[in-house]
């Protein structure tokens, strides 16, 4: 481990609370979190600093790591759509209205799109939708089929459709946008260049991962200043644009790295959280 700036040094001094991602960061291609990660955030929890999660997964597929962990606070999942602790308790839920849900349903009905529909606790399809499964990559989750989408309107948080045609799936996101944009956000990417596979991902407008942090910061009392962040991905930039202090992993997206107060030399193959945090924990 390289040596911190002076400066650097006296920032993370202050930290009272670290919101970290998880596929890709905490956790590695095996799906464990390192040893050395689950020891400090004990020790660090001592010495009154929180550890908790922003994830895009749904909050069942992450109680095991907090139960590992023994962290106590809200986790934030769906990418902000849900703000909920392990006893339950709900700090925010951002729920889709079932007729917004029934149009999409009838996009996708009329243009063959895929289309699965997420809860706080899993993820239900049709048969017809069982494709999804291999291209969402929502490790961990719990998904369930049923018979059909229509007894299962309340309560959805999200919206995944996927097409293999981008003007059809660009279509979809503009008429799920406008002139509901006030109520939703369709956001579109492209999941494998290779496949031509191409995603939307609907959930209430404002909904994201930077919101549901001000939000929790907010309940806990830690100001803005007293935040670390960490992360890998694109969606982990709206983490970063509320974090006082922005880690990135080795294995970050150069996007996420040129805005990230530090950059990490492991990778979450090499337990690269503990990295950071062995660093304040000895700043402390």
């Amino acid at each position: 481990m390289i040596s911190l700036p002076q400066e650097v040094q006296q920032r993370i001094k202050n930290i009272k609370l670290i919101v970290s991602d998880v596929d890709g960061t905490l956790i590695s291609s095996k799906n464990g979190v390192g040893e050395q990660t689950v020891e400090l955030v004990k020790k660090l929890k001592q010495k009154g600093v929180l550890f908790t999660f922003a994830t895009q997964r749904v909050h069942s597929s992450i109680v095991p790591f907090a139960e590992k962990l023994e962290i106590e606070l809200p986790i934030i999942t769906v990418n902000g759509a849900l703000i909920k602790d392990l006893k339950n308790n709900v700090l925010q839920k951002s729920v889709i209205s079932p007729k917004k849900v029934l149009k999409a349903i009838s996009f996708s009905d009329r243009f063959y799109v895929r289309t699965a529909l997420v809860y706080d606790d899993e993820i239900v399809y049709t048969e017809d939708n069982s494709v999804l499964k291999d291209y969402m990559y929502r490790l961990g989750t719990n998904y369930r089929l049923v018979d059909s989408y229509y007894n299962y309107l309340d309560k959805v948080v999200e919206i995944i459709m996927l097409g293999n045609e981008r003007k059809v799936v660009k279509y979809i996101q503009k008429k799920m946008n406008y002139p509901f944009k006030y109520f939703l956000n369709a956001k579109y990417y492209r999941t494998s260049s290779s496949l031509g596979i191409y995603n939307l991902e609907i959930r209430c407008s404002g909904t994201n991962k930077k919101r549901a942090l001000r939000k929790l910061t907010g309940h806990l009392g830690i100001r803005r200043s007293q935040v670390a962040t960490i992360g890998d991905w694109y969606n982990d930039r709206d983490l970063f644009e509320y974090g006082g202090f922005n880690v990135a992993l080795q294995n970050a997206v150069p996007e996420l790295k040129a805005i990230s107060d530090l950059i990490t030399e492991r990778t979450n193959e090499e337990d690269g959280v503990a990295e950071f945090l062995k660093y304040l924990y000895d700043s402390i």
